[in-house]
């Protein structure tokens, strides 16, 4: 193998397993009087593992379920129960961690300090929010000051709860992210007010209804931040819908009820859902090149179908970086390897018509923009690279809907800020080139953010950019 391949397989390796640490989540709930539904997107580095602990009843107990963080080191995973990062016990009562900026904790000389964590004691021991407030109003709550604490109950009651103060139930349906809301604080956050947005319908909420929100609100490739898992808690069933690594066709059910019959337990969350294909690739590219990575991709489809999930965009992505790392053509193998598999998935029409464009195979290239814009004309990829006339680019992207302010930075403007316009829900922005290769970020509300609907990128961590061809 090449030095440059084995660099070029060295970076795959880092975007798909290794980026910087930092957290953040969405929590929301959605009440409509017959059904209370909480939603939960966990937002961190892509490497992070998890596991789900069930506890059942004892004398003095409710029966529970938490989940946490997983380490590389197992001796530390078998006490990460101690820090849960919430759980939902048999009443109905739900709790979650929203990091937030450090607030100093709040400290009653009357009280005790309280030097660990509190929602495991929550779960065990309460059934309401109003309950769960008494407990925890014996503590001064020392640890709780880089996070906030929700708290839900069958009933559509809900708090937050920070060691320097408690916000009570104000609206029916609620959202939070990670920024204090003490005494009614707001700040531009797209996730939350893009929840709060959709919230504010009156209507029956069904689970279609919470997983919109849940996609809509998720961080994505090639973002540092993704959201590992989500959740959509029907809090009156005790049930939960799990969703991993955004692929939300694909969720587990978890009946608390049913979990709890078989003891105390755990069960790391990844066994729950097929493996990704990506490490295997990964590793047999290295090894032999795209000859071996596409027999590798053919014997899991034929001996392990069932094992590893062959559906979601783990392959499309890892062609696409092919064809961004300047391994076009075998980007372009890969591709056609999957198309004879999904000859209707239109993702894959995409980024065939854009690696063909990049080989100069412009009438292949034109036919298969021509049937994905056809299949949706509102493809924001096939849009980006298909419908360039004379240089000109247009963004139409629906994404960041919640966001007050997104605009675009690239070197093709020497970094300058091109401030882009919201029409009809979607951000948009124009810009003439000369052809070439350009890197770009947005900035949303002053964040600035790769682009999620692109799959073509470079560097990593902070220094990711999204890559944009013009023809």
């Amino acid at each position: 193998m090449t030095t440059y391949l084995k660099i070029f397989v060295a970076f795959l390796f880092s975007i798909f397993f290794s980026l910087p640490a930092s957290n953040a989540c969405t929590i929301f709930i959605a009440n409509d009087g017959r059904h209370v539904w909480i939603g939960n997107n966990e937002d961190e580095v892509p490497s992070l593992n998890y596991r789900l602990w069930y506890f059942p009843a004892l004398k003095k107990s409710y029966g529970y379920m938490i989940w946490t963080e997983l380490s590389s080191d197992e001796k530390t995973n078998s006490q990460m129960y101690k820090n849960p990062q919430g759980g939902m016990n048999t009443k109905g009562l739900f709790v979650d961690y929203t990091a937030i900026d450090e607030v100093p904790a709040a400290r009653d000389p009357k009280k005790t300090d309280r030097e660990t964590e509190v929602a495991t004691d929550i779960l065990k021991q309460c059934k309401t929010v109003d309950e769960a407030l008494q407990f925890i109003s014996q503590f001064n709550l020392v640890r709780l000051t880089g996070a906030q604490l929700f708290i839900s109950d069958a009933s559509g009651d809900y708090a937050t709860v920070h060691g320097s103060y408690i916000v009570r139930r104000a609206t029916k349906n609620f959202a939070l992210t990670n920024y204090s809301i003490n005494n009614e604080h707001h700040e531009a956050c797209w996730r939350r007010d893009l929840a709060k947005e959709y919230l504010r319908q009156e209507k029956n909420y069904q689970l279609q209804d919470i997983v919109e929100i849940l996609q809509k609100t998720a961080q994505k490739k090639p973002s540092n931040l993704v959201s590992n898992y989500s959740m959509a808690a029907e809090l009156k069933k005790k049930t939960i819908h799990l969703y991993y690594k955004n692929d939300f066709a694909l969720p587990f059910v978890i009946s608390l009820h049913e979990e709890l019959k078989k003891g105390k337990h755990f069960q790391d969350m990844q066994a729950y859902f097929p493996k990704s294909v990506a490490p295997v690739i990964l590793e047999k590219y290295t090894a032999g090149g795209i000859d071996s990575a596409l027999t590798a991709y053919d014997s899991l489809r034929k001996y392990h179908p069932h094992d590893y999930n062959l559906k979601n965009n783990d392959a499309i992505e890892l062609a696409a970086q092919a064809i961004a790392m300047g391994h076009t053509k075998d980007g372009i193998r890969f591709l056609e390897r999957l198309k004879a598999y999904y000859p209707e998935k239109l993702e894959i029409d995409t980024w065939l018509a854009t690696a063909y464009r990049k080989e100069g195979r412009i009438a292949e290239s034109d036919r298969y923009f021509a049937k994905a814009l056809a299949a949706d004309p509102d493809n924001y990829a096939a849009t980006l690279f298909g419908k360039q006339h004379d240089q000109t680019v247009t963004f139409t992207m629906n994404d960041f809907e919640g966001a007050e302010q997104v605009s675009l930075t690239g070197d093709f403007s020497n970094w300058a800020i091109l401030p882009m316009q919201k029409e009809k829900g979607r951000w948009t922005c124009t810009v003439s080139l000369p052809k070439g290769e350009y890197r770009y970020k947005f900035i949303v509300n002053g964040l600035y953010l790769a682009d999620q609907l692109n799959l073509l990128y470079a560097g990593s961590g902070p220094d990711i950019y999204s890559i944009l061809y013009v023809w």
